[in-house]
């Protein structure tokens, strides 16, 4: 007897062949699915930065670091690890964390966190931070954390980069998986120093004549004010411009004696004293006046430069060797003065030539 296998005929499957397709398609959607998850389990912090306020190689400075959290889960710690390489450690210990030289994170302080908050510093050693806090869910939004007094690494080289590996945790310790990672790579590099200086600025011109700038005088040093008369007023005028950068000003000193001619003098005022023919005077004033018609009031860019108030009255002549004559008590722009002088001689005055020399001082207060 013989006997006959059955045999295998694809013509009897054509009635389920759609079947096993949707069956063969849901399985490989539900293993690429599978597999899918498990590629993603940890994500990355999106949009970190980190600013540094003072990047100077050794100094103390403070580091704020701003990321926005991929994953919205609950988190609890976040790992802020300093290394020279920004790769996170793996499983086979690939990238271990290589401390920055001269680096120390032990002393940071929490000054400020915005978005995120609620933290607190729960490890802090040369090169490691770990903020922890109760678990919470975390927003979409963007934060950032600022930890004061940090020494920065104390070499400028380029090859001396260094890196921050910023890791997130469901824990308030940062056991167990990490949920979002990623790092920051900076760099302390030494400052471009720029310097320039304003020289210290006196301008200063004397003459019959000068411009309000300095730029010109005419005129020379001498004035012939003519005979004396007991019955007339003598006058003469010089000017004078200052100006100056000190940051205290200047003053302008008028320096000489009276009108002398050997023995004989005519007496300087000593306080302000309208001019009177027939007297013995002699003296200054830096303003405009009309008995005697002479003279003219300050002009020039800036305000603030003054007139001694003895020097200062209308008709009102006074002389005192070594008086301060006009001043600023800040910086001046420049400023012009004219100096007007009156004689008067009494029916007694003895004849001969009588001069005086006077020496306009200007000093700047630096």
């Amino acid at each position: 007897m013989v006997r006959r296998g059955r045999q295998f005929s694809w013509r009897r499957l054509q009635p389920y062949w759609a079947t096993i397709q949707t069956t063969l398609i849901l399985f490989a959607a539900l293993f690429v699915f599978t597999s899918g998850a498990f590629a993603t389990v940890v994500s990355r912090l999106q949009d970190r930065s980190l600013f540094i306020n003072n990047a100077e190689p050794g100094a103390r400075s403070s580091y704020t670091i701003s990321f926005r959290f991929n994953t919205i889960s609950t988190v609890g710690s976040i790992d802020f690890l300093f290394c020279v390489d920004p790769i996170p450690n793996n499983s086979t210990g690939y990238h271990p964390c290589i401390p920055p030289a001269g680096l120390d994170v032990s002393s940071a302080v929490l000054s400020n966190q915005v978005g995120e908050s609620g933290f607190n510093i729960a490890v802090r050693s040369s090169n490691h931070i770990t903020l922890s806090r109760t678990p919470a869910v975390v927003g979409a939004g963007m934060s950032s954390y600022t930890f004061d007094n940090i020494l920065n690494p104390t070499s400028a080289a380029v090859a001396h980069s260094y890196a921050i590996r910023l890791s997130t945790y469901a824990s308030t310790d940062t056991s167990g998986p990490i949920i979002d990672l990623g790092s920051v790579l900076t760099q302390v590099t030494n400052d471009i120093t720029l310097e320039t200086q304003v020289p210290p600025m006196l301008i200063f011109c004397v003459a019959a004549t000068v411009s309000q700038d300095c730029g010109s005088s005419a005129g020379g040093n001498y004035s012939d004010m003519g005979d004396l008369s007991p019955s007339s007023t003598l006058t003469a005028t010089s000017q004078m411009a200052v100006g100056t950068n000190a940051s205290n000003g200047f003053v302008i000193t008028a320096n000489g004696p009276t009108m002398e001619a050997g023995a004989n003098i005519i007496n300087s005022l000593s306080v302000p004293t309208p001019s009177a023919p027939g007297n013995s005077q002699f003296g200054i004033n830096l303003v405009a006046n009309t008995v005697p018609a002479v003279g003219s009031d300050p002009d020039g860019a800036f305000t603030n430069a003054v007139v001694n108030p003895n020097y200062a009255q209308q008709n009102q002549y006074a002389y005192n060797d070594g008086d301060e004559v006009a001043l600023s008590p800040s910086v001046s722009l420049v400023r012009r003065y004219t100096v007007s002088y009156i004689v008067n001689a009494p029916p007694t005055l003895r004849p001969g030539v009588y001069t005086t020399t006077i020496t306009y001082i200007c000093t700047g207060r630096f």
